[in-house]
């Protein structure tokens, strides 16, 4: 027998498995933190991606936005916070002179406490926090049009801004292809209207796909957006497994995302020899797991290494259910056919993910662990189960499976 641990919210569940019903384990390189990560830090910022330095462009007197990610996403932001704002404070830009704006994008607004846990009990003393709200209008001023004809209107706050760094965390993303770089901006700090009319891109497209850049809609229509704020650095880090930086870039919009895209792949994209009848994934706890929309990303990973018509006993809590009331007015309409020909009327991010969730289930046996309700689970189509061994009993007898336990950040791909 052959155990193994499996991260599910903030805690650990235990799997013992019969090692030849084991294909592998799929996993990407074991990462290691950066010894010395202020340091490395420094010397990024100094000595940027396609970019001049801060320390030759940013001047006393400038206003300085720095976008932050949301509490969706662990971006260890208490590490590199301190180190940027020190080197903004060094060129003689004081902390009355910064503030930073979270890319709330369509989520919930923070709580006081929630900004704190981002930031840091420091830097929330000292610097001004501010939520984007996508709905306060008066907050919000167009920038312009892209080709793909969607109006971009962004926090004006930031625009007004004399200089904007954009921060956050490369990971995998199921239609933009990767998150971080451009992304701070759309949907980050965007309007609503924005946000969905780039997303509705996706549909039909065959290249708004996972770990897709060239020729992706969605991730090209986001960089036009970021360009028209033209942000001054963007500074973007990879994350081990328990969330210390392992990697970090800075510099140019585009040049310092591709490369910080190309280092996330050389780690995570892991090649299978082929795809298996049967997948045993964690989408790796913690803010992994945090939700639906989190978990969907691991659900996304995982249907990369199993067969058609294929079993996937999936570890995701989910203890904040769904982000909003909206989902289930989806769930409720029962088919991928009925959610798509609503979506194609009237685009949202909510239907988008529930319609991925729903074509999953109907490509595949899903048996999902978690806290959400068992009977709202079983709407999409998939089975709830309370806990890993009431899931393996409902599996049977499995073929060899892979086992997944970071899938939120694992791309299988066959070789």
């Amino acid at each position: 027998m052959k155990s193994l641990e499996l991260k599910y919210g903030s805690k650990k569940i235990s799997l013992k498995l019969d090692e030849a019903r084991i294909l592998s384990v799929v996993s990407g390189k074991k990462l290691s933190p950066l010894i010395d990560p202020q340091g490395r830090i420094r010397r990024v910022i100094k000595f940027p991606v396609a970019s001049k330095s801060m320390h030759e462009t940013f001047k006393p007197g400038e206003k300085v936005a720095i976008i932050v990610s949301d509490r969706t996403r662990n971006v260890a932001a208490t590490v590199f916070l301190p180190v940027i704002i020190g080197e903004l404070n060094s060129i003689g830009i004081p902390d009355k002179d910064i503030f930073i704006v979270f890319a709330v994008g369509t989520h919930r607004l923070h709580t006081k406490d929630e900004h704190i846990r981002i930031v840091g009990q420091e830097i929330a003393g000292r610097i001004k926090l501010i939520d984007h709200d996508h709905s306060d209008k008066k907050n919000l001023v167009e920038l312009g049009t892209t080709s793909r004809g969607i109006k971009v209107l962004v926090n004006k706050l930031v625009n007004d801004a004399d200089r904007v760094i954009l921060t956050g965390a490369i990971t995998y993303h199921y239609f933009a292809g990767y998150g971080g770089g451009r992304k701070s901006v759309l949907p980050g700090i965007s309007s609503f209207e924005t946000i969905q009319t780039n997303h509705k891109l996706c549909l039909g497209s065959s290249k708004a796909k996972t770990g897709i850049l060239d020729g992706n809609p969605v991730h090209e229509d986001m960089v036009e957006a970021a360009k028209m704020l033209d942000p001054d650095l963007i500074f973007n880090v990879i994350l081990d497994d328990s969330g210390r930086i392992s990697s970090v870039f800075a510099g140019d919009l585009v040049e310092a995302h591709r490369a910080g895209c190309d280092e996330l792949d050389s780690n995570f994209k892991v090649k299978i020899p082929n795809k298996a009848k049967a997948v045993i994934a964690s989408a790796g706890g913690g803010t992994k797991d945090l939700n639906f929309v989190q978990t969907h990303k691991a659900m996304e990973m995982a249907s990369y290494a199993l067969e058609e018509g294929g079993t996937m006993i999936l570890l995701g809590e989910s203890s904040e259910g769904f982000p909003s009331g909206e989902y289930m007015k989806y769930v409720n309409l029962g088919s991928a056919k009925a959610i798509e020909e609503e979506l194609k009327r009237n685009f949202t991010i909510a239907g988008h993910t529930i319609l991925s969730a729903f074509e999953k289930a109907e490509r595949f046996k899903i048996i999902w662990v978690s806290k959400l309700n068992r009977a709202t689970v079983q709407k999409f189509g998939i089975t709830p189960a309370d806990n890993l061994a009431e899931a393996m009993n409902l599996a049977g007898e499995m073929e060899q499976a892979y086992i997944m336990p970071n899938a939120y950040n694992t791309f299988p791909i066959v070789d």
